[in-house]
């Protein structure tokens, strides 16, 4: 049988890259998918990726997939029908070389880049943590670009890989106190909505120097609502004293924050009707966040209202081995892998969530029409801990 016709195109574009016109593209050296879960892209999605595998094209560069929908281990959880077709979905993008990663965290153990490394990555919170904490230089790509890239070994060299590309438009400041993680995560989204695709650089005045946990929710809320591939962090993000300040200025307050929180918040739930559970891990849970929460649970006897937590299934098998997973199970806490917040069983579910992160927030509002609460983990342990 004569080549396919994907592999016929996808050699076509290549060798036009390598016959003169590669000043418009950029080499990279690994890419990251989006829109693998089967809930996002449905029947027609896994029919492109099955056909895809059978072409004879291979990934060129190290490339890893997000969270789909299930969680392989826990098959009963979810409609069969649903489970099936996730694992085709990934056991098709294997078949072109991708990594069975399942996370919107490749950069902690799956895919570790470098600074000034070139990616082809999509996952906005994913772009934005590589460029803004990392210093490597990936584009917002979408789903079909990424998988181009990590076919052809290329990127389109526009965007964030021009030379001006990076440059920030718009100055934020904020002069108050941000107190935890869900105040970093409506920080995000507040600046996200006044940026649109400006790139923004921030200076957060008379605050410490943030950890990582929190820097995650807080770019992961702006990629939620804006387009940019980066934020310059002042004190933060590498190079970061040799660009100048943008001349247009935003000053954000705890009033932006609110507001952000009253467009994604419900203002109380009412526990009477159907389950409630506290979510988190959107971005997926570090090692260290996991040990965090071992930590912020040492005086709690057992939770009242079930914590979900989505993590990577790297990140599980270690805190698998340190033997922290049975420990939050006694207290009523759950790690989820392979999966994402956007998980199977909550769809047309009549269960309550509690969320400390705000791009959560926005999609199970949003997608899965889930009443939803905006709370920090310490204020949720605080009121739902039995000691």
């Amino acid at each position: 049988m004569g080549e396919s016709l994907s592999k016929k195109v996808f050699k076509k574009i290549l060798d036009s890259i390598q016959t003169g016109k590669r000043k418009k593209y950029v080499k990279v050296s690994s890419a990251h998918l989006s829109g693998i879960s089967y809930l996002n892209i449905g029947d027609a999605g896994l029919e492109f990726l099955e056909d895809l595998s059978r072409s004879g094209l291979r990934f060129n560069v190290k490339t890893t997939i997000n969270p789909g929908c299930v969680d392989f281990d826990l098959q009963r959880e979810c409609d069969s029908e649903i489970f099936d077709k996730q694992r085709r979905i990934v056991k098709s993008l294997k078949a072109l070389g991708a990594v069975e990663s399942l996370t919107c965290t490749p950069y902690l153990f799956d895919n570790v880049i470098k600074k000034n490394q070139k990616v082809a990555w999509a996952e906005s919170s994913a772009v934005l943590y590589a460029n803004s904490i990392l210093g490597a230089r990936t584009n917002k790509e979408g789903s079909l670009t990424a998988l181009s890239s990590a076919i052809l070994g290329y990127t389109a060299g526009i965007g964030i890989h021009l030379k001006r590309g990076d440059k920030p438009e718009l100055l934020f400041e904020y002069l108050e106190k941000l107190d935890n993680e869900l105040d970093y995560g409506l920080l995000g989204y507040a600046m996200g909505l006044k940026a649109g695709v400006r790139i923004p650089y921030l200076s957060l005045k008379g605050n410490v120097k943030p950890c990582l946990p929190y820097l995650k929710q807080l770019l992961a809320s702006f990629g939620t609502s804006g387009g940019a591939p980066i934020i310059w962090i002042e004190g933060v993000t590498p190079g970061f004293s040799r660009i100048p300040k943008p001349k247009e200025k935003v000053v954000l307050s705890r009033d932006d924050l609110e507001e952000v929180k009253r467009m994604l918040s419900e203002e109380n739930l009412s526990f009477k009707n159907g389950k409630t559970v506290f979510i988190t891990g959107c971005p997926h849970y570090s090692v260290e966040e996991i040990e965090n929460l071992c930590n912020a649970l040492n005086n709690v006897r057992r939770l009242s209202t079930e914590i979900w937590v989505f993590t990577s299934r790297a990140a599980y098998s270690r805190v698998f081995e340190k033997g922290l997973v049975k420990t939050l199970e006694r207290k009523n806490v759950r790690l989820f892998k392979d999966s994402c917040v956007m998980y199977c069983s909550l769809r047309g579910s009549n269960i309550q969530v509690i969320t400390n992160s705000v791009k959560a927030a926005y999609y199970l509002k949003n997608s899965f029409r889930l009443r939803t609460v905006l709370k920090s983990l310490g204020e949720f342990v605080e009121t739902h801990g039995v000691e």
